[in-house]
């Protein structure tokens, strides 16, 4: 009965969580009026579901009577060590750090900071750890995966058209006035600019073009194992509605100019045709002939897209920053070998600091001067607000490397262990089995995580964890036991 309860709930929280942004957007400007930053009671309905879910699982652990069953639910593999032992390390560092130092119930600036860690980099695990313990029937996997499928293409429907609406009809339902800036206390941008350009990008019903990017990724990979399976069993009405679906992902993947995720969904494609190559090429040196012309074709489309369209994959403030930032968060982990402690960088960090504009020497900024919560840098100085120092976000647009401010070198290590062996365990499920749905989005929005914080977006990671645990059970296909 529980499992029927919490099947239904999790299908709910699949398909209402990539409209999160919007929904609570709209109601709070209902509620509270315009450019009002978003309400905490509405703002946490996605963890509040999460945690009756959660509830529920738990419930359905302690029932659990049968010997077989309780052996698998409480056995421990070397996957579940690494995530209790990346909690108990954030933990630690976190309270050297001065969290929960006294008690009150007013919240210091450092439990925030830890909470809001903790929620980033460990709830999606913390769900992933307890979900994988409950059974998932085969009938949820699909139903999930024609979920997410339907739910992005009316995601990328509703982005593509967001192209030709007029700023006006954003701020008039409560999006910020503002364009490619994120406040912590203000209603979120409609939507971003690319660099230098006035060409908008793509972010549908989300927060941001990266994170509506790196989400479409999920229903992108269960779009193609899912016409994947349509050819196969030659239901052709069925393999038409999938191509109409995978055409609307692409071109508002590629309306979103996310870079880290069309990276993403490339590889993809190349995991999935390595995959089918193994089972339907045996020779080695075939496999070889296709993989290098495929890569040589690769190649050959990135030489043009730089040459004919710099504006869009070379854009100098935004690669700046990814080549620097990483090596910013570096420099960081050698000063502080075992981290800073929970929220001290990445997501959190951006909610709780000031929003920083950086702009080159020369600059024009006085749109700036009526916007008070903006700290403005020309050329590395600050020119507003003045008379107020600004705190600005520290990020490391890497999320391996975020895990390493927080939690030092052990942290980073935990970070990539955690992921290696959710693909080594997950590509262990055949290409032909809808298990293999989120691994292969999992694989894309983990290549994503070397140029941004990929699983900062609550659509993004509770997703994916969810639909991992449901693939990956504990005690059955994992093989090494502590």
């Amino acid at each position: 009965m529980l499992q029927r309860l919490r099947e239904p709930l999790s299908l709910i929280l699949l398909a209402v969580l990539p409209m999160h942004a919007m929904l609570v957007t709209v109601a709070t400007h209902i509620l509270s009026g315009q450019n009002q930053a978003p309400l905490a009671v509405l703002a946490l309905w996605k963890e509040a579901l999460l945690a009756v879910l959660l509830i529920i699982a738990i419930i359905e652990i302690v029932r659990t009577k049968e010997p077989e069953l309780q052996a698998s639910v409480w056995s421990l593999d070397i996957f579940d060590w690494c995530i209790i032992l990346a909690i108990a390390l954030g933990a630690a560092v976190s309270l050297t750090g001065g969290v929960g130092s006294s008690f009150s119930l007013q919240l210091s600036p450092a439990d925030k900071r830890f909470l809001l860690g903790f929620k980033y980099d460990f709830l999606p695990l913390v769900a992933f750890f307890l979900f994988r313990r409950v059974p998932w029937s085969r009938n949820f996997l699909v139903a999930a995966a024609r979920v997410i499928v339907m739910v992005g293409a009316v995601a990328a429907v509703f982005g593509i058209a967001t192209l030709f609406v007029p700023l006006p009809f954003f701020t008039s339902i409560g999006y910020s006035d503002l364009h490619s800036l994120y406040l912590p206390k203000a209603a979120i941008a409609s939507f971003q600019y690319l660099e230098g350009t006035d060409i908008r990008r793509v972010q549908s019903f989300m927060s941001g073009p990266n994170q509506f990017g790196l989400w479409l990724l999920l229903p992108f990979a269960a779009n193609l194992i899912l016409l994947f399976k349509s050819i196969r069993e030659r239901r052709h009405p069925d393999t038409a509605l999938y191509v109409i679906g995978g055409i609307l992902l692409l071109t508002a993947l590629f309306f979103s100019y996310s870079r880290s995720a069309w990276i993403g969904a490339a590889i993809i494609l190349l995991a999935s045709g390595a995959l089918l190559l193994r089972h339907t090429i045996e020779s080695i040196f075939h496999r070889s002939l296709v993989l290098t012309g495929v890569g040589m074709l690769a190649g050959i489309a990135i030489v043009i897209g730089v040459n004919f369209f710099p504006q869009i994959l070379l854009r100098t403030q935004s690669l700046k920053g990814h080549f620097e930032k990483p090596l910013q968060a570096i420099q960081t982990m050698r000063t502080h070998p075992f981290g800073l402690g929970l929220g001290t960088a990445g997501p959190a960090s951006n909610r709780l600091s000031d929003t920083c504009v950086f702009l080159d020497l020369g600059a024009d900024y006085t749109w700036a001067k009526s916007h008070k919560d903006l700290c403005v840098f020309i050329g590395g100085i600050r020119k507003l607000p003045a008379g107020k120092a600004c705190e600005c976000p520290v990020l490391t647009e890497n999320w391996y490397l975020q895990w390493g401010v927080e939690m030092g070198y052990a942290g980073l290590i935990l970070s990539l262990a955690i992921i290696v062996l959710a693909l080594g365990y997950g590509f262990m499920i055949p290409l032909t089995d809808i298990r293999v749905i989120p691994v292969l989005a999992l694989l894309g929005v983990a290549v994503g995580g070397i140029f941004l914080h990929s699983f900062e977006d609550g659509a993004v990671a509770y997703s994916l964890w969810l639909l991992l645990a449901a693939s990956i059970p504990a005690g059955k296909r994992l093989r090494t036991q502590i």
